[in-house]
């Protein structure tokens, strides 16, 4: 019989969100990664140090407490999956999850607003301070922190790690992605707002809902689309990116 300490220790257990990271290797392609830990505390250490490991490669000096306190915004939104891209011009990168979203992100970058319930306070600080943190952090560099969020679908933080590019990595980023035109015209078509599913693509572009799925599936291991909770695709913050990039050649 199970001691019921024990039991009720297991069940207060804060799950490991499914996050995949793409990080830009050294043939400017991306490389995929599969987070997985069987503890909160293990994933926030293989992200964050996996993070700042592909940027010190670079020459580039990890902004090591924003990159701890956007981990550990993911303890508001598990259980979840996610992904995490940081592009290849290094400037930008990109962080979206599954979760319940935040229902007011003018609150949550105030300093002392905090929805964190016992349990998530119990893993990470939960005194509303991560975002105004990691956000001044990032200032302090000459980058900023950019969050997005829809209510009870998911929340999309892009961490700038200096301002500005220029119209040649513009290209880049866009080259990087190799994507064809049918593609684009799937994130061209998610950029009117709506989350939309395989079928809903196939009518729009009057193609095979078996081909929609596909070409959906790819989206989203690039990370320029997220899945929300119910099933459909949205735009994320890459995707956004990629597509202003691309509407600037």
């Amino acid at each position: 019989m199970v001691d019921a300490a024990v039991k009720a220790s297991v069940c207060e257990s804060l799950p490991a969100p499914r996050v995949r990271a793409a990080l830009p290797n050294d043939d400017g392609d991306y490389q995929l990664f599969d987070v997985t830990a069987s503890s909160f505390p293990d994933f926030a250490d293989q992200l964050t140090e996996l993070l700042s490991e592909c940027l010190a490669a670079r020459g580039i000096e990890p902004p090591t407490l924003a990159l701890l306190e956007i981990v550990n915004n993911f303890a508001h939104a598990v259980p979840c999956a996610g992904s995490v891209v940081l592009d290849t011009s290094f400037k930008n990168i990109y962080v979206s999850d599954t979760g319940p979203g935040i229902s007011s992100v003018e609150m949550a970058l105030m300093p002392g607003y905090s929805t964190a319930t016992a349990l998530q306070r119990s893993y990470i600080r939960g005194v509303g301070l991560g975002l105004h943190l990691a956000g001044e952090e990032l200032r302090s560099r000459g980058g900023d922190l950019h969050v997005h969020s829809i209510h009870g679908e998911g929340t999309h933080v892009r961490l700038s790690l200096s301002n500005g590019s220029g119209a040649a990595e513009s290209s880049s980023s866009v080259a990087s992605f190799c994507l064809n035109e049918r593609q684009n015209n799937v994130l061209f078509l998610l950029s009117e707002g709506q989350s939309l599913g395989p079928s809903d693509v196939a009518a729009e572009l009057n193609i095979g809902i078996s081909t929609a799925h596909r070409e959906l599936v790819k989206l989203q291991e690039s990370g320029l689309i997220y899945m929300a909770k119910n099933g459909k695709r949205g735009l994320s913050d890459v995707g956004r990116s990629y597509l202003r990039s691309l509407l600037s050649l």
